[in-house]
Parts: structure tokens; C-alpha cells; sequence
């Protein structure tokens, strides 16, 4: 290896070490968190019953008094209630994320974050030298 090559080799080596940053974690303050809400629908299955079926009435045959034939009628009513089962779309929210504001040494950034971080946040600090 000449002189020259070493040389270039020593500057190419010395700026790959000066821009290498320095990486430390902090706390930053947390100045607005949003939820970002997402809302889905869901099939929810329900019975309804209305009032009783008038064709359901079944008269027996000659009752054998008019307290008998009454007490039966209301049995059969009592039992013919009309229901349908009904489907239908209900919307459900839930929280998906967070975007979340933050202050660090004057410096404000925004984010998205899968957790609330409260009032303040772990960071991720980088120094390097200005080239």
C-alpha cells in the first residue's frame, strides 16, 4: 500500500468514526394524546315477539261451560305469541391507537403509539457532530 492510499484510507476511516451518533434514552413531556378511535359492526341476533296470532285461536268443540271454553281460549293465546328473530348491524368502537404530541428540550414532535404514555415518554436521543 502506498502513502497516498494509506492516507485516504486514515480521512475515509476518520469521518466514518465522526459521524457515528451517540444514542442515549430520556423522557420527553407529552403535551396532547388523541385516541384514534375505530368503528366496526357487528351482527347482533335478537328475538321479537309480538302480539299473539288472532288466527291462532282454536275453539275446542262444545265446551261444557262457558268458564271452560274462556279458560281455554286464554291458554291457546297465552301459547301462539308470534316471534321472529331479527339481525342486525350494531356499530362497536374501540381505541386502536394513540397520537400523542411531545416536548423535548423545545423541540415538539407528533406520533403514533399503541399504548397511552401518560404525562410523559421514554425517548430515543441521538447526538452527533455537525460536519
Amino acid at each position: 500500500m502506498t502513502i497516498r492510499g494509506g492516507l485516504f484510507l486514515l480521512i475515509t476511516m476518520f469521518d466514518i468514526g465522526m459521524a457515528r451518533a451517540e444514542v442515549f434514552q430520556s423522557y420527553a413531556t407529552v403535551v396532547n394524546v388523541q385516541p384514534i378511535v375505530e368503528t366496526t359492526h357487528a351482527p347482533v341476533t335478537r328475538q321479537v315477539c309480538g302480539e299473539p296470532d288472532s288466527r291462532a285461536h282454536v275453539s275446542s268443540p262444545l265446551a261444557a261451560t262457558i268458564g271452560e271454553d274462556i279458560h281455554e281460549q286464554k291458554r291457546v293465546w297465552r301459547t301462539q305469541t308470534a316471534c321472529t328473530t331479527v339481525t342486525e348491524s350494531q356499530p362497536r368502537e374501540r381505541i386502536t391507537a394513540y397520537r400523542v404530541t411531545y416536548r423535548y428540550r423545545g423541540h415538539t414532535k407528533t406520533t403514533r403509539l399503541s399504548y397511552h404514555p401518560g404525562e410523559r415518554m421514554p425517548v430515543n436521543v441521538r447526538v452527533s457532530p455537525l460536519l
